[in-house]
């Protein structure tokens, strides 16, 4: 059953990172990409602090997903919960994922263990600024502008990817935050939505490791 949830969360994670770079790309392209994301690596958020609850299914499995994030989103904290049940027996699964800067806690709270190592992190799932993203590198990028929509009251940007390796997915973007994404990567049909954004301070406990857990260091 642990395998299946695996799968799932790597079709979710292929649909999310859809838009990085295929193939051989010159060193003007590279370049393009990592000035966007050193310029907006301070701001992954429109707004300073919120809460947003998200839904995201492959497989015909569901993702509940609870994101407090605070400092522009230096900080993040991802609640992340499978319900599962079969044959009257419980699968479910719970994680934890706090992110200060570079530093990552990866917690089963099921398990009450977790890891914490250290990783530079892309802005957004595209792995791009997408309030500076110009024409010519929507080209690069493969990556098609459907103009502005308004999702939960916000106006969004949508766009769409499509590759020749069975990828073909729609993203509703607020700033750099992926407020809908739907498509099928690589055959199989993944989607993700966000269900509400409140625009509130987090309790400030949700950053903070909790105290039956315990963290062993990985390189």
């Amino acid at each position: 059953m642990k395998k299946v949830i695996s799968i799932l969360l790597l079709a979710l994670l292929l649909g999310g990172c859809s838009g990085e770079k295929r193939g051989q790309d010159t060193e003007e392209e590279k370049l393009s990409v990592k000035e966007l994301q050193a310029d907006a690596g301070k701001r992954r958020y429109p707004i300073e602090q919120g809460i947003i609850r998200s839904t995201s299914k492959a497989m015909g499995m569901k993702m509940e997903i609870v994101t407090y994030f605070d400092k522009w989103g230096e900080w993040e904290a991802i609640e992340t919960t499978v319900p599962m049940e079969v044959m009257g027996e419980d699968y479910s699964s719970h994680t934890l994922e706090i992110i200060k800067g570079d530093d990552h806690w990866k917690i089963d709270l099921d398990k009450k263990s977790g890891e914490h190592y250290k990783q530079t992190r892309a802005i957004n799932p595209l792995g791009v600024d997408v309030e500076s993203l110009t024409d010519e590198l929507l080209g690069k990028m493969k990556m098609e502008d459907l103009g502005e929509v308004e999702f939960l009251g916000y106006k969004c940007r949508k766009m769409r990817i499509r590759s020749d390796k069975g990828t073909e997915v729609e993203y509703v973007m607020w700033g750099n935050v992926m407020m809908k994404m739907e498509g099928e990567t690589m055959g199989i049909a993944t989607s993700s939505e966000v269900i509400s954004v409140e625009e509130v301070a987090p309790p400030q406990e949700k950053f903070e490791i909790p105290s039956d857990i315990v963290i062993t260091e990985s390189e």
